[in-house]
């Protein structure tokens, strides 16, 4: 019988784990490529390595440069429980904005064209809150991945400044219970702020150590989001100082975080439960190495990987140089930059099959 898994994470010395963790991903060997392409753009070596070893040179370098040459282009979630969206969508056109839908999203809209003034942050409408403003499209998959229905209870564990947890409240219709959480009492002022300027009610805000939570609340979710804090590899475009900013051990430690977040999701989620691991980052270290170690903690009769309900980007990686992952990661998704024209991301749906 296998023990919950808070149970596991508490049993393992912790300094034993992060160590098992730094020998795992650590890179063995830098190609004078990897070296050369790092000191051109300005990136850590070891990072450039990994995508050359994932991508090949030619595309690590297609890569690279679109992380330089990114073109920004912010969406729009449309609040349609206070507007219509065409309604809206003709009110930000007069402005000189031009929107395009999502095609993946029935109210997501690209705004190929913005102006100087107002911003899309500063319109009555958006102060209103008739919509929402994420610098990009990939913000969105996670919500649609996990799919929450109303009347539901829901939680977001990392949830500021609001993004998904606005979303989450939308898609339920705002009925039922959603928990949003931050460890950080600054940013849950924002989270705060964004729930309330977009008129919802079904909702708590709470600040904890999201790793914690299963000793602060006695209760059960039907759907938990885990959007967890990363790296954020995948938006160099948008803060450059990611090039340099984690070493491998910010990393390892970044990976042993994550792990006790997805754990301690697993602990919160009823039976039959949706989770969704999620983050902003394109390192498999992060992302496939998490859910497999996971998955060898708690074992796959507690747990399943299952295929996203959205038909974007591409599949979960299978191998990464020695580490061979779970069969199901290639149920999840990662997004690359210079593939699908958003944000690098991965979002992986896993179903909570029994205590």
């Amino acid at each position: 019988m296998i023990v919950e898994p808070a149970a596991d994470v508490q049993r393992i010395n912790e300094n034993d784990f992060l160590s098992k963790i730094v020998h795992d991903i650590k890179v063995k060997k830098i190609s004078n490529e990897a070296i050369s392409l790092a000191k051109k753009f300005g990136y850590l070596p070891y990072m450039v390595q990994r995508y050359i070893d994932i991508l090949g040179y030619e595309e690590t370098t297609k890569l690279l440069n679109t992380f330089e040459h990114y073109i920004y282009r912010p969406v729009i979630l449309c609040n349609n429980l206070k507007i219509d969206c065409n309604l809206l969508i003709k009110k930000l056109t007069a402005f000189g904005f031009e929107l395009k839908p999502v095609y993946w999203h029935r109210y997501g809209y690209i705004a190929t064209k913005v102006v100087k003034s107002p911003t899309l942050g500063s319109t009555h409408e958006f102060l209103k809150g008739f919509y929402y403003v994420y610098r990009d499209a990939a913000s969105l998959l996670p919500v649609v991945a996990l799919s929450p229905t109303p009347n539901s209870k829901v939680l977001d564990m990392c949830a500021a400044p609001g993004g998904k947890s606005v979303h989450i409240l939308l898609a339920m219709m705002d009925r039922g219970l959603l928990v949003a959480n931050d460890i950080s009492k600054v940013r849950v002022k924002s989270l705060v702020v964004n729930l309330f300027r977009m008129g919802l009610k079904s909702y708590v805000v709470i600040s904890e150590d999201a790793t914690v939570l299963p000793k602060k609340i006695n209760d059960k979710f039907n759907y938990i989001l885990v959007d967890a804090p990363c790296s954020a590899e995948g938006a160099i475009m948008f803060d450059k100082s990611r090039k340099t900013k984690t070493s491998e051990e910010d990393l390892a430690r970044l990976v042993l975080r994550e792990i006790k977040l997805l754990l301690s999701a697993i602990v919160m989620a009823k039976p039959g439960a949706q989770i969704v691991y999620t983050t902003c980052s394109i390192a498999p270290e992060e992302n496939e190495y998490v859910l497999t170690k996971v998955l060898d903690l708690v074992g796959d009769d507690v747990v399943n990987i299952e295929p996203l309900n959205i038909d974007v980007g591409d599949s979960g990686l299978r191998r990464f140089n020695d580490l061979e992952f779970n069969s199901k990661v290639v149920c999840c998704t990662r997004i690359w930059p210079h593939k699908h024209f958003m944000e690098g991301y991965f979002v992986c749906s896993l179903r909570k099959l029994r205590e």
